[in-house]
């Protein structure tokens, strides 16, 4: 293989998430997902040592808490107390 492409493979591996989402995704994963959905905020936090994002959101009449990963997972989703 060519040593450059090597190099360029291991950059992006060592990288992590180069990838990561911004809020404009995570609105539109919430609403995909929960068609409908009033979202109230998306802030970036820390779950389990690992940086997502936390949106509260309105839907069918019951006040949510979702936790998206940077990679746009949705890892959890609950009612918001």
């Amino acid at each position: 293989m060519n040593k450059a492409f090597c190099i360029a493979i291991g950059l992006v591996m060592l990288c992590g998430p180069a990838f990561a989402i911004g809020k404009k995704d995570v609105k539109e994963i919430i609403e995909a997902a929960y068609p409908g959905a009033k979202i109230t905020e998306i802030e970036k936090e820390t779950y389990k040592g690992k940086k997502i994002y936390e949106v509260d959101f309105n839907h069918e009449g019951q006040k949510l808490e979702a936790i998206i990963g940077l990679d746009g997972e949705i890892v959890k989703v609950g009612i918001d107390d």
